[in-house]
C-alpha cells in the first residue's frame, strides 16, 4: 500500500497528536503501547540511568512528551534529502557536536524516506526526533504505521507456519498481561508513525566500533543533514499549518506552536568558465577537469569550532576545453 507522506503543513498537527500519545498514562498512551510493544530486554535498556522506581518505558514516554512540546518543526524536501543521502557517504568523522544541531530540540519529516533502519525490520525513517535526555543527545527513530503493518501483514504467515496456535496464543497472553480484557483498544497509534528506537550519544567523539553497520549509516545520515541545513546550499522556508489544523492543535493544546521550517535545496548559480578554487590569470588551463562533492574542515573563529562544510562537485577549469578524468559526478535536477 502507498503511503503518502505528511505536507508541511501537516507537521505541526502531526507534532500535536504525537505529543498527546506520548503524554497519555491511558492503556493507548505511549507508555502501555511501549509496555506492549517491546521485548524484555527492551523495557529494561534505559532502566540504570533512570531514577529509581522510573521504567524505561515511562522515562521514554515522559521525555518524548515533554521534548515534542519544545521541539523546532523542520521539513526536509526530496532535493536536499538526495544530496544529503550523497554527502553521508564520505562524512567519516562521527561526532555529533551541539553546534552541529539545528535546534537543542527537533523534530524532522524527509518528505522521502531517505533509509531504512534495518535493526527495526527495516522500516523507512521517516521522521527523527532529538533533544537532551538523561545527560546524552537522545535521538529517535520513527517509520509510518501503514508501511510498518504493511510488513508484518506479508511476514505473518510464513512467521506462524509450523507453530502451535495454544502456544502463539499463550505467548500473547503473557505479552499483555497487564493488560485487562477489552482494555487495548488500539495495538498501533492513531497518529500514523511507529516508535522504532532512541539511541542515546555521549558527548565527545563517539565509540562506534561495537555498533550495527544500519545504526552507524543512519547516524551518518542525519548528521550530514544537520550540517547541510546550516549551510548557505540550503534554503529556509517558514510555513504555518492551515486554519482547520490550528483550531485542532488549540483543541489538543493551546501552547503548540504551529510554524515549521521548510529546507530546501538552494538553485545552483554558476559563472561560466569559473571554479571555485581558481585565481583568475593564476595559471593557464589546457583542459577541464571534475571536482568531486567533499567535506571539508572550516574553521569559525569567532566561535572558536571547526564544522565539516560540504563542497559540491563541479567543474573546474574555462570552458570549451577538452573534459578529461571521468569520475562520477553527482548530478541533482532541480
Amino acid at each position: 500500500m502507498a503511503v503518502t507522506a505528511p505536507t508541511a503543513r501537516q507537521i505541526p498537527e502531526v507534532r500535536a497528536e504525537l505529543a498527546a500519545w506520548a503524554a497519555s498514562p491511558y492503556r493507548d498512551g505511549m507508555a502501555n503501547w511501549l509496555h506492549c510493544m517491546m521485548s524484555r530486554q527492551a523495557r529494561t535498556s534505559f532502566d540504570h540511568l533512570l531514577p529509581p522506581g522510573v521504567s524505561t518505558t515511562r522515562g521514554l514516554a515522559a521525555r518524548t512528551a515533554a521534548g515534542l512540546r519544545a521541539a523546532e518543526l523542520f521539513f526536509v524536501t526530496s532535493d536536499m534529502t538526495a544530496l544529503a543521502h550523497h554527502a553521508a557517504q564520505s562524512l567519516t568523522d562521527y561526532e555529533i557536536r551541539p553546534h552541529d544541531l539545528p535546534a537543542p530540540v527537533g523534530m524532522l519529516v524527509f518528505e522521502d524516506p531517505p533509509m531504512r533502519f534495518e535493526a527495526a525490520g527495516n522500516q523507512p525513517v521517516r521522521l527523527v526526533t532529538w533533544g537532551p535526555w538523561l545527560g546524552h543527545l537522545a535521538i529517535d527513530y520513527w517509520s509510518g504505521t501503514r508501511e510498518y503493518l504493511d510488513q508484518v501483514d506479508a511476514a505473518l504467515p510464513e512467521y506462524l507456519a509450523g507453530t502451535d496456535p495454544a502456544e502463539n496464543e499463550a505467548w500473547l497472553r503473557a505479552k499483555f498481561a497487564h493488560v485487562r480484557p477489552g482494555e487495548m483498544a488500539r495495538i498501533h497509534p492513531a497518529h500514523g508513525f511507529t516508535y522504532l528506537r532512541t539511541t542515546l550519544i555521549e558527548a565527545g567523539p563517539a565509540d562506534l566500533s561495537g555498533t550495527d553497520p544500519g545504526d552507524v549509516d543512519l547516524l551518518r545520515l542525519i548528521r550530514a543533514t544537520w550540517l547541510l541545513m546550516g549551510q548557505s546550499l540550503a534554503t529556509s522556508e517558514r510555513a504555518t499549518a492551515d486554519r482547520a489544523s490550528r483550531r485542532r492543535i488549540q483543541r489538543l493544546d493551546r501552547d503548540y506552536g504551529t510554524e515549521v521550517r521548510i529546507i530546501r535545496l538552494r538553485r545552483a548559480r554558476t559563472a561560466s568558465g569559473a571554479a571555485p578554487a581558481e585565481t583568475p590569470g593564476t595559471r593557464e588551463y589546457q583542459h577541464r577537469w571534475v571536482v568531486r562533492g567533499h567535506w571539508r574542515d572550516q574553521p569559525y573563529p569567532s566561535l572558536g569550532i571547526t564544522r565539516p562544510l560540504w563542497i559540491s562537485p563541479y567543474i573546474a577549469g574555462p570552458d570549451g576545453l577538452p573534459l578529461i578524468g571521468g569520475e562520477k559526478v553527482f548530478a541533482l535536477a532541480r
